[in-house]
C-alpha cells in the first residue's frame, strides 16, 4: 500500500484513468454483464424447452384424436353408402 501511495503522484491523469477504468472497473462490469447474459440465456432456454414440451405433447394428442375421428367418420360414411377417398 505504501508503494502505491508513493507511486500515485507520479502517474499522469491518463495513467490513473487506465488503472481505474480499464484495469479495474471495465473487467468487473464486463464480468457482471456476462453473468447476467448467461443467466438470461439459461432462463430463456429453459422456458423454450418447457413450451416445446407442452406443445409437442398437445400436438401428439391432437393427431391421435384426429386419427380416431377420421376412422369414425369413414365408418359412418361407409354405413350410409358413401365412398370417400
Amino acid at each position: 500500500d505504501k508503494q502505491v501511495i508513493e507511486m500515485y503522484p507520479q502517474l499522469s491523469e491518463e495513467e490513473v484513468k487506465i488503472l481505474a477504468v480499464d484495469d479495474k472497473w471495465l473487467p468487473t462490469i464486463k464480468g457482471q454483464i456476462d453473468g447476467e447474459v448467461e443467466a438470461i440465456s439459461r432462463s430463456l432456454t429453459q422456458r423454450v424447452n418447457e413450451l416445446a414440451g407442452r406443445y409437442d405433447k398437445a400436438v401428439d394428442e391432437i393427431d391421435e384424436e384426429v386419427d380416431e375421428l377420421e376412422t369414425r367418420v369413414q365408418s359412418h360414411l361407409e354405413a350410409m353408402g358413401v365412398v370417400w377417398n
